[in-house]
């Protein structure tokens, strides 16, 4: 009979009597279990602390403000809890409740604790053991020495030193490797929000792009009728650019979800063999092109491979097109085989090889070999990446042999079944595939245009047809000429069509012969890329900003670097406009119109500059010549005017009365004619800023009086009644001289269009200006001409009934606005004209009796 089995050992009771101090603890941190040596250690008991949280239990010592225990013990805790792996921590000094409460104070503890996970059978985190092992005897050995070891004291106070040294430290690792942690938490947050923003990208991108092939295959396939030759050539192109742009931003999406994290991408069973041959056999026309034979040995298979079939598509299309583009003569030879539990895809050409020295980088991302003969020396270097990433998602390899001169075999493999696969990740039965597909067609297209031996493109003729009559409006005006300069042959030719049919264009490939064409026959403007072997397009705007005959040239750069900063600077560097690449035909033609009419404006205006400098220098003669006429006539008639008085004093009174009359006409004759001479010096000190006031106090009053004295002999000869009424005496700090030409000027004025009527002068203080009133009933003055009779020249009537030069209001205003005063004209009440002037009298803000005014 067999023995009966032992009892089950109570593990409850081995686990309390562990001689190690240990805390179990759930993940929310309470207490659910604890061993004796833990309770001896903490002054605690059981039944006390069970079922408590650990910080209610284990506070802060709140007379320590230095206190960091619990903030230490549950960022480690919060680690074990979140990566599930153990934390050691450094020492830590964690005070701990006498007697086992708060209340009694605390007693100081050092501890070396070490906290580890605890998982259940789903394989989810269930309990945290907390150990500790008490260190305070150790690190207070310093303060322990006896008489005995007296003579040990000073070795233990340096060994005290060196474990505070330590405590430090540990404490200063820790709070390193928290900040450490911190900042990958955070990179790992940038990391999600880049692989958003990409998610959002692709979306983005291929939304117009699928919205641009859509209507582009329509019209290909005649579905909007038939498409005339030259134009179906253009939509072409455009298509297979698109085509290639898609391609192009799915690798490097691809490639940038691949950095954000693993693909969720579904792993079904497929028949590889049928499906590594479709896709293969898609490049066949593109190398029987060119002379390359392309053999596809894909045998079936036992079984089905579990695989992502748009990820193995990607594999077989990029190592396939990747053979053609390194293959002149030969061919490429695909094989699938079967060996043991792993599938192997071969993918061997006959091409340049690749140098030893590079293999080891064939696989990074944006690397290219140098210098190796090729269809094309397009691409991004990101092709071979997605290989290798796309292998290693299926649980596979990628590897690559060469021989310089001779070919290259990249070799695949994949293991059979899917044990090695996320289970979440794996269908049974596989979905219906498309038989267009987008990425075998975008690679098929651009392999059948790498060609050594490329036909000339097709392109629109470059001369412009000639406009019909009725559309050109400036058919009879020159056509602006443009020069081109642009290195690349397509953009050359594309703006040539758009620009050709309103200007002559002339294109040079690069900076050297566009500045060689500019200076030797300057153009109207110039178009130039900014990015351009031998001189680019800003040092090729530079000189011709440095060539006189350049330096007005309008000049436009095109870029394709976009942005605020790029086009800031530019402009800045002195182009007149700034277009980034791509830009429509309608925005090129636009701003070529602008700059061209600013421009042209530009020049009337700098014309009509130099026509105002002339102007200005002719007046600015005249106005020398009137001031040397008027010196060398005042010189002659005043001899006259002396040799007249002379000879009426010689006839004496005894004279015939007929001689005294002539002789006192000719004296009136020349004081007008001296009066004439005035004005002109004065228009000529005016405008030439020379006119200056030599102040005096001067009696207003007196000088009203004295002046119309000489005025009222021509009154009554005209039969006019000249009234004068002065309110006192008004004296101010005026210029005599000047102030009796403007009351003449405005008194003759005033008789000469009222003739036969009254005409009142009037002047009259008010508080600290003095005002002025000359008032006739005469013709009068139309509104529209009251602010143009004070300019140069200016009349309000005709000088065929009543003559004059037009200066007298003109110099009466410069006077009175000198003299820091106004004067205003305005209708006499039932006809005729006032004229009023208003003076200050003070000269506190005048400019000074020397100063020059005009």
């Amino acid at each position: 009979m067999p023995p009966s089995p032992p009892d089950a050992p109570d593990f409850r009771s081995l686990f309390e009597a562990s001689p190690n101090p240990y805390l179990v603890l759930t993940p929310g941190l309470h207490i659910v279990a604890v061993t004796d040596a833990y309770l001896r250690a903490t002054q605690t008991r059981r039944e006390a602390i069970l079922g408590r949280h650990i910080f209610d239990v284990f506070p802060n010592n709140p007379q320590d403000p230095t206190a960091n225990g619990v903030s230490n013990l549950r960022a480690s805790l919060e680690r074990v809890i979140k990566t599930g792996a153990p934390d050691a921590m450094a020492v830590q000094k964690y005070d701990i409740p006498r007697a086992g409460a708060v209340g009694d104070g605390f007693d100081v503890r050092y501890w070396s604790p070490l906290n580890s996970p605890v998982f259940g059978v789903d394989g989810k985190l269930s309990h945290i053991i907390h150990r500790v092992e008490d260190v305070t005897d150790f690190i207070l050995l310093k303060n322990q020495g006896t008489e005995q070891d007296r003579q040990h004291q000073a070795l233990q106070a340096r060994a005290g030193e060196m474990e505070e040294e330590i405590f430090r430290r540990a404490q200063q690792i820790q709070e390193a490797n928290q900040q450490l942690r911190t900042a990958n938490e955070q990179l790992g947050e940038l990391d999600r929000l880049k692989s958003e923003f990409f998610a959002n990208v692709s979306h983005e991108f291929r939304t117009p792009l699928t919205l641009m092939l859509g209507p582009t295959e329509d019209l290909l396939a005649g579905r909007s009728g038939a498409l005339p030759a030259e134009a179906r050539r253009e939509l072409e192109r455009v298509h297979r650019n698109a085509g290639r742009l898609l391609k192009l931003v799915n690798a490097l999406l691809d490639l940038s979800r691949l950095e954000a994290g693993p693909r969720e991408e579904r792993f079904v069973p497929s028949d590889l063999a049928a499906l590594t041959a479709d896709a293969a056999s898609s490049f066949r026309s593109a190398m029987e092109r060119t002379g390359l034979q392309l053999t596809v040995d894909c045998p079936p298979l036992s079984e089905p491979v579990y695989v992502a079939p748009d990820l193995w598509e990607q594999i077989v299309l990029n190592l396939v097109s990747n053979a053609f583009k390194f293959t002149l003569q030969g061919g490429v030879t695909l094989r699938l085989r079967e060996r043991g539990r792993r599938v192997v895809l071969e993918v061997e050409d006959t091409g340049s090889g690749i140098p030893a020295q590079e293999l080891p980088r064939l696989f990074e991302r944006f690397h290219r070999v140098p210098g190796t003969a090729s269809r094309t020396h397009e691409g991004t270097g990101i092709g071979l990446a997605l290989v290798q990433e796309f292998a290693r998602l299926h649980g596979g390899t990628v590897a690559v042999r060469s021989t310089e001169g001779q070919g290259t075999t990249f070799t695949v493999e994949l293991p059979l079944g899917h044990a090695h696969l996320p289970p979440e990740r794996i269908r049974t039965t596989a979905r219906p595939r498309s038989a267009a597909r987008e990425a075998t067609t975008a690679y098929v297209q651009e392999a059948l245009l790498w060609n050594v031996s490329k036909p000339k493109e097709q392109t629109l003729s470059n001369r412009a047809p000639a406009p019909a009559p009725a559309i050109r409006a400036q058919e009879l005006m020159p056509r602006a000429r443009i020069l081109l300069v642009d290195d690349n042959r397509d953009m050359r030719d594309y703006i040539q069509r758009v620009l050709s049919t309103d200007y002559d264009v002339e294109t040079v490939t690069d900076g050297e012969k566009g500045l060689e064409s500019a200076l030797a026959r300057p153009p109207d403007l110039v178009l130039s890329d900014v990015m351009m072997p031998r001189l680019d397009g800003v040092g090729l705007l530079r000189a011709l900003r440095a060539a006189p005959q350049t330096r007005e040239l309008p000049i436009l750069l095109l870029s394709a670097k976009a942005g605020e900063q790029a086009t800031v600077q530019g402009l800045s560097s002195g182009a007149d406009d700034y277009l980034v690449k791509p830009f429509s035909a309608g925005e090129l033609l636009a701003r070529i119109a602008s700059n061209l009419k600013l421009a042209r404006m530009r020049r009337e205006m700098a014309d009509e500059r130099a026509r105002a400098e002339g102007l200005t220098e002719a007046l600015r003669a005249r106005d020398d010549f009137l001031s040397v006429a008027a010196h060398e006539l005042r010189t002659p008639l005043a001899a006259f005017q002396l040799h007249l008085e002379l000879l009426e004093r010689g006839l004496g009174r005894d004279a015939p009365t007929k001689a005294l009359e002539r002789l006192k006409q000719a004296r009136a004759f020349i004081r007008r004619l001296a009066l004439l001479v005035d004005v002109l010096m004065d228009v000529s000190q005016i405008t030439s800023g020379r006119l200056k006031l030599s102040r005096t106090d001067v009696d207003l009053a007196d000088l009203l009086v004295e002046v119309t004295r000489f005025a009222e002999e021509e009154a009554r000869r005209e039969g006019t009644r000249l009234t004068v009424s002065v309110n006192g005496p008004v004296t101010g700090p005026f210029d005599p001289s000047r102030i009796s030409q403007v009351v003449h000027n405005l008194v003759a004025n005033a008789l000469k269009f009222g003739r036969g009527k009254p005409v009142e002068v009037t002047l009259q203080p008010d508080g600290e200006v003095v005002r002025l009133s000359v008032v006739d009933h005469g013709i009068g003055i139309k509104p529209e001409d009251r602010e143009r009779i004070f300019e140069r020249f200016e009349r309000a009537v005709s000088t065929h009934h009543y003559g004059g030069l037009g200066l007298g209001l003109w110099v009466s205003r410069q006077v009175v606005e000198a003299h820091q005063g106004c004067i205003d004209v305005e209708d006499t009440p039932g006809g005729g004209t006032t004229f009023r002037v208003t003076l200050p009298l003070k000269d506190a803000e005048a400019p000074g009796p020397e100063s020059a005014t005009g």
